[in-house]
């Protein structure tokens, strides 16, 4: 009986559910996003990782990892790591066209994760983008579509769809787990806890504002309400995302903008722009329900909803001219 409850439980689940929507190609995009302006930005000089003596700066390099006998950006050797910074450049642009979801996503992880390891100079969001480019590929191989930005006119229905919803529920767990760490990982902290901490973060000599961003912000962090009120509504912004995962799609979606805004935040103080992209691909993927497609405003171009939805936009616009 309750493996009978059981089957039409997931027959339903399959039936209903497919998450092969625009919601990953944007989430996938953003993501390459982070990576591709790091790479446009920064000459290779910024992150080689070889003294002039050709000793290897970062000590991942130099531990016996098998992975780094296969790092993307050392498949040339190191005199020729440009080549493989313009080859990866070249496959992130692929990532975000959409096209072929099912190759490039293998490569958008490689790419990634070599980064982590070759790279002097990665942040938070360089190992969060290689996590979630890991998490999504049971997605993106099981995904039918040729690209990521293509509706399906008629969502199908097979036990594939699993692969697929199992990867964005990692996806959410782990997202949570980061947020949940993110908050907790400062009740240890007296500044966090008396209500100081934005101050001095803000103040950082590495990290912290511009002397633009400062002279607005100062006089605020420097009132005792107001960088308490800073500080305290960090963390119950971190906590809220930690417990939007127990939430309805409905809910999750009126926490997105103030999310969005944070992580904004966190570029115009600290001018992390690769971490930005790294967590909003991450908050589309949490809090966007990725069952539906995203409704632009602008009209779709035929070749991107499938054959039945481009005859029935060709007979709309050919009515249009003959009510003309």
């Amino acid at each position: 009986m309750r493996l009978t409850i059981l089957e039409n439980k997931l027959e339903n689940l399959i039936n209903s559910s497919s998450p092969y929507t625009n919601v990953i190609g944007i989430a996938r995009s953003l993501l390459a996003i982070g990576t591709l302006l790091t790479l446009l930005t920064n000459d290779v000089a910024i992150f080689m990782p070889v003294r002039t003596d050709g000793v290897f700066i970062n000590p991942l390099l130099q531990s016996p990892t098998a992975i780094n006998q296969f790092n993307f950006f050392l498949l040339f050797g190191i005199s020729n790591v440009f080549i493989a910074k313009w080859l990866a450049i070249l496959v992130l642009l692929v990532v975000i066209s959409g096209y072929y979801p099912q190759v490039t996503s293998l490569l958008h992880w490689w790419i990634n994760v070599s980064f982590i390891y070759f790279s002097t100079v990665v942040d938070g969001g360089d190992h969060i983008a290689a996590i979630i480019t890991l998490l999504l590929i049971p997605l993106c191989l099981s995904d039918p579509r040729r690209n990521h930005w293509f509706r399906q006119s008629n969502p199908r229905k097979s036990p594939l769809n699993i692969i697929g919803i199992s990867s964005i529920l990692l996806i959410r767990i782990q997202v949570a787990v980061v947020y949940l760490h993110a908050a907790t990982g400062k009740f240890i902290n007296n500044e966090w806890i008396d209500g100081t901490a934005t101050y001095y973060w803000f103040n950082h000599s590495i990290f912290g504002m511009s002397p633009l961003v400062s002279y607005f912000l100062n006089p605020i962090l420097s009132s005792g309400f107001g960088v308490t009120l800073i500080t305290y509504a960090v963390l119950v912004l971190e906590l809220t995302l930690f417990a939007a995962i127990g939430m309805s799609a409905q809910r999750r979606k009126w926490v997105f903008p103030f999310a969005i805004a944070f992580h904004g935040g966190i570029i115009l103080v600290h001018g992390i722009f690769s971490f930005f992209f790294s967590m909003a691909a991450c908050l589309v993927l949490y809090l966007i329900d990725s069952r539906k497609d995203i409704a632009f405003k602008w009209k779709r171009a035929p070749a991107a909803l499938g054959e039945k939805a481009a005859i029935e936009y060709a007979l709309s616009d050919l009515k249009t001219v003959q009510e003309g």
